[in-house]
């Protein structure tokens, strides 16, 4: 009797077990096929899908070296003392200027931390911006700018929602090719690379459609605003309303650039027309979540205001209004409204040209052409100014300003003529005069190198 109960026990346990996994097998059952970010998987158990939903499984957060999970592996839990050496070991290369051997700590620490974001930008940053300048030949440093583009992209290929690593990717592209000391040359081979294996065409890893290398930026800088949108992902890398302004002011980095690159056409106006609306209409009309204020736009009239503060409980018209001035100031955002929409304007373009002209016959020494070009420039600014003043709030614009008045002060004196004692654009003249001091210093040393 007790040897039959203790059969039939067995067989209630064995039972229960194999009852047990059935549902255990239909919640675990891993996936089998990778869907798409933001798709439901189409196969795995229950576990897999709610892993897959909410971005924990190692497959929803982008490619996956073998290489990586093996060493984890190997370690037997000891990954962080590893790559805590590691790092130190790095920074210490890095002290040293060791630039291949911090490369090859650096592949040994993204096989232990691939989802580590610093390691992407701290390695992408260094060759970009500190094994780069030490190349004399400019071919060169573009080559080591271009690895750190892309070691970057394989930082967002292993981590496809890391908005960081999209944001700064395009600063490489954008500030890195196009501010540096060799941003001419840079900006040249960005679209017709100096290696012969890319037989003059744009290195197609980092720029696929040869475009320029500010367009390529905001790209990235689009891509980054996208995934900042998704609810898993965070980014600490400045102020938001700061972050998701970078696509325009891409763009108007485009727009400027062409135009220091003598290019004065439809394509120039409609560069920063694109400008405008990506600033006005994409830009300005995002939702804010302001720190004590509730949601703003920044480019709401005073309709939309009015709307905002009826639909906020803890906010009237004048609460919004002021938190609106404060995130205003903070972008600079009525400045860039106003100036991508002048200098969309023909006339603003044409004067442009008129500067861009008057400059460059002056380092050529056409004295006369040159004093025609840079006084008639100067006086149409000043007419375009007096209707949009708040375009001299921004330093590069008065130094640009500046650049133009001593160019031409300096072909009157040439010409044995003195001084004017009104001007245009005089009040920039008198408003600055540390400024003009040290510009007219710096212009009086290239004219005695010979120009």
């Amino acid at each position: 009797m007790n040897q039959m109960s203790s059969r039939n026990r067995k067989l209630v346990y064995m039972f229960s077990i194999l009852a047990l996994l059935i549902p255990i097998g239909a919640l675990g059952m891993p996936a089998r096929e990778r869907s798409q970010p933001g798709q439901p998987g189409q196969s795995g158990g229950k576990i897999a899908r709610l892993r897959h939903e909410y971005r924990l499984g190692e497959t929803t957060l982008g490619d996956v070296d073998p290489a990586s999970a093996t060493m984890n592996l190997v370690l037997l839990g000891m990954r962080g003392v590893a790559g805590t050496m590691l790092w130190m070991q790095a920074d210490e290369q890095k002290r040293m200027k060791n630039w291949s051997e911090l490369e090859q700590t650096t592949e040994s620490i993204i096989k232990l931390q691939p989802r580590f974001l610093d390691v992407w930008q701290f390695q992408g940053w260094n060759l970009a911006y500190n094994v780069s300048v030490e190349c004399d030949a400019v071919e060169d440093r573009f080559f080591w700018v271009k690895k750190g583009v892309k070691f970057m992209l394989r930082g967002t290929n292993q981590n496809e929602d890391a908005s960081p690593l999209y944001h700064d990717t395009g600063t490489m592209m954008g500030k890195k090719m196009g501010r540096s000391d060799e941003h001419k040359q840079f900006r040249r081979y960005f679209k017709s690379d100096p290696d012969p294996r890319w037989e003059g065409q744009a290195d197609e890893e980092i720029n696929p459609n040869g475009q320029d290398n500010y367009l390529v930026a905001k790209e990235y800088y689009n891509i980054a605003n996208e995934k900042e949108l998704l609810p898993w992902v965070e980014q600490h890398i400045m102020e938001r309303t700061l972050f998701r302004s970078y696509p325009a002011r891409s763009q108007m980095d485009y727009a400027t650039a062409i135009e220091n690159d003598g290019q004065f056409d439809e394509v120039t106006v409609n560069a920063w027309k694109t400008a405008h609306e990506d600033w006005t209409n994409v830009y300005g009309r995002e939702d804010f979540l302001t720190t004590g204020g509730g949601i703003i736009k920044l480019g709401a009239t005073d309709e939309e205001l009015q709307q905002l503060a009826d639909e906020d409980p803890n906010n009237d018209v004048a609460s919004k209004r002021n938190w609106l001035d404060r995130y205003q100031k903070m972008t600079n955002y009525p400045y860039w409204a106003a100036r991508s929409k002048v200098e969309s304007e023909p006339e603003m373009v044409e004067t442009r040209r008129k500067l861009y002209e008057g400059k460059k016959l002056f380092f050529k020494q056409d004295i006369l052409q040159a004093r025609e070009l840079l006084e008639s420039g100067l006086n149409d600014l000043q007419a375009i100014f007096e209707k949009h003043p708040i375009l001299l709030d921004e330093q590069e614009m008065v130094e640009d300003i500046i650049k133009s008045q001593l160019m031409w002060f300096y072909v009157l004196r040439i010409s044995g003529e003195p001084n004017p004692e009104t001007f245009p654009m005089m009040n920039v003249w008198n408003q600055n005069p540390a400024l003009v001091s040290e510009m007219d210093q710096r212009l009086q040393e290239r004219v005695s190198d010979g120009l």
